[in-house]
């Protein structure tokens, strides 16, 4: 067979027909293509050298050993595209992105700190432990409380984490650190937080205006030690006659729920507000602080927004006074949306590679020139590069031969 086959290659090189169509023809009749190029470049060899193609064993023992030399080529040439390559052949590992984001920023001593913590794997979608440690330190970087779990992460998972404060911490400024441990590597991220003075609630003893039926009063502050008249659902100065009760003008100082009051003697035309049981000056601070949501629910609503109306979700991140807030939300905008503009517009670097890391592991890879990390840019060309290789090879493989293969005579039956 092998002779037969020197003599059809020989013969259609004679014939003016390109090795490359010879072979092209030849592996479609189910030769392999290592063995025709063995054969073709025996030929041609022979060929140029201007003497007679030896047949028989001695022919076959130099067909072998080219073929050898052509496998060793090729091996050679597949280590160089993956020593050029740095990382092809290597397993893809997990890459952790942690953000932690605080329910509020102001807390009281017993309290439970509450957190959003969302984690991110931007390498290997394989399940996997993290270790995760919680640090509360003060403004001497000394630790006050440390605790520790661990969760497994495949993808994305997010958690709502609770820390809580000793009863005895002092107030004043503290930082919460989150630290995810896995395989060798620590992702971080923290939060600022103040611990408020504890507000000590004083029982006072009973009296004429503590707003409570108490002591031998007839009606709440009337009656009985603190003189007045209680009928009618109300306290009188005088006493209630044959006629009807004695009237007296309503005043703030009545001791009576009337006018407008929101309660004895508060409220309305007497201004104050009425709340723990008493009446103040200025409006309840928790009142005022619930009526303002908490980061974390505004980056909620964002997640939400980003994936219907980016450009709104953008807009609400550019409303936080914060800048480390805004650079957070529009990161997270930018991760969702996998929109590069939104990434630029954020000022603190770290937080702007991140947002750039799932762009060029998509594919896009113009912003390469955007990170500021050198080694995330580093990263980033080299994937660039592999994927420009995966092109060429992919190109090569499509392209036609100039000259068509069914121009090549039919192969004789006896090869």
């Amino acid at each position: 067979m092998a002779d037969a086959l020197l003599r059809y290659i020989e013969d259609q090189l004679a014939k003016g027909f390109k090795p490359d169509i010879i072979k092209t023809r030849l592996v479609r009749q189910g030769y392999s293509p290592t063995l025709v190029e063995g054969m073709i470049e025996s030929v041609s060899m022979t060929r140029g050298a201007g003497a007679p193609v030896q047949l028989g064993v001695n022919h076959e023992k130099s067909v072998f050993s080219k073929l050898i030399i052509l496998l060793l080529t090729i091996g050679v040439l597949v280590a160089g595209v993956f020593l050029l390559v740095p990382g092809l052949t290597n397993e893809k590992q997990p890459l952790l992105d942690v953000q932690a984001t605080a329910d509020k920023f102001s807390y009281a001593p017993g309290e439970e700190a509450g957190f959003d913590l969302e984690i991110t794997n931007m390498g290997s979608a394989a399940r996997f432990d993290v270790t995760l440690l919680y640090r509360i330190l003060d403004k001497n970087d000394n630790s006050v409380i440390s605790k520790e779990e661990t969760v497994a992460v495949s993808t994305s998972t997010s958690y709502h984490k609770a820390v809580t404060l000793p009863t005895n911490i002092k107030p004043g400024n503290y930082v919460l650190k989150v630290f995810a441990n896995y395989g060798g590597k620590v992702a971080t991220t923290s939060f600022s937080f103040e611990v408020a003075e504890s507000t000590v609630v004083v029982t006072t003893q009973p009296s004429c205006d503590d707003g409570i039926k108490n002591q031998n009063e007839l009606g709440i502050d009337c009656g009985g030690k603190c003189g007045g008249y209680w009928y009618d659902g109300s306290c009188h100065s005088g006493p209630k006659t044959s006629n009807g009760a004695t009237t007296t003008k309503p005043s703030c100082g009545d001791k009576i729920k009337n006018q407008d009051e929101t309660e004895i003697d508060c409220g309305g035309v007497c201004g104050g507000y009425w709340y723990d049981g008493g009446c103040h000056a200025s409006s309840n601070p928790a009142s005022a602080q619930n009526l303002n949501p908490s980061f974390a629910s505004i980056m909620m609503d964002v997640r939400v927004t980003a994936k219907t109306d980016p450009e709104e979700a953008k807009n609400t991140c550019l409303e936080f006074e914060k800048t480390d807030e805004k650079d957070k939300c529009l990161k997270l905008v930018g991760q969702l949306t996998l929109k590069k503009e939104y990434c630029a517009l954020i000022e603190n670097p770290d937080y702007r590679d991140e947002c750039y890391y799932p762009l060029f592991m998509q594919g896009d890879y113009s912003v390469c020139e955007l990170l500021s990390d050198p080694q995330s840019m580093k990263a980033c060309e080299q994937m660039r590069e592999l994927s420009d290789v995966r092109s060429q090879i992919i190109e090569a493989q499509n392209t036609e031969p100039e000259q068509s293969s069914e121009q090549i005579q039919d192969i004789p039956t006896d090869i």
